[in-house]
């Protein structure tokens, strides 16, 4: 399977803030309905509260919209299916006690036609939470913290997917 729950491993140096931000953007691009969408930002453990809020600004940045919009970063999900499953995936990890940064279940305000969904950014994931584990095909990220590079590498590593790294 060459599905993806791509790592994406932030490190503690200058590029702190910036490789954040991007990574929300490559999350989010073509509303994460990419097999090589890096869903997964694994993030230093003990700058964690600092990524989640650098994250949740980045992702409330990004414009959920009628792509035919030149103001619009991102357009609907495929298919009434693929919304329910990116609904209940976002309920999953409410329920199985990841922390909901922004975003959520439901439709942004004002799209109440479409398959629009909410760019959502859940903090506190641990790799073994559904939203961790299963491709999710919409504009969903999970931060994981880690304590050192190996303890990077290995949750990276720990996925039953496999197309891309970052």
């Amino acid at each position: 399977e060459l599905g993806g729950k791509s790592a994406n491993i932030i490190i503690d140096d200058e590029q702190f803030e910036v490789s954040i931000i991007k990574g929300v953007e490559a999350c989010m691009d073509n509303t994460g309905q990419s097999c090589n969408a890096p869903t997964r930002m694994l993030i230093p453990a003990i700058r964690k509260e600092q990524a989640y809020e650098i994250a949740k600004n980045a992702a409330e940045t990004v414009v959920v919209g009628n792509p035919k919009d030149d103001k619009t970063t991102i357009g609907p999900l495929v298919s009434d299916a693929q919304f329910e499953k990116v609904q209940n995936l976002i309920r999953s990890g409410v329920d199985e006690g990841a922390k909901l940064l922004v975003g959520g279940t439901g439709k942004p305000p004002g799209l109440d036609k479409g398959y629009y969904a909410k760019p959502t950014v859940f903090g506190e994931v641990q790799n073994n939470m559904t939203i961790a584990r299963e491709e999710i095909f919409g504009p969903v990220l999970s931060l994981i913290p880690y304590n050192n590079i190996d303890d990077a590498i290995a949750i990276a590593n720990d996925t039953d997917y496999g197309l891309a790294a970052y």
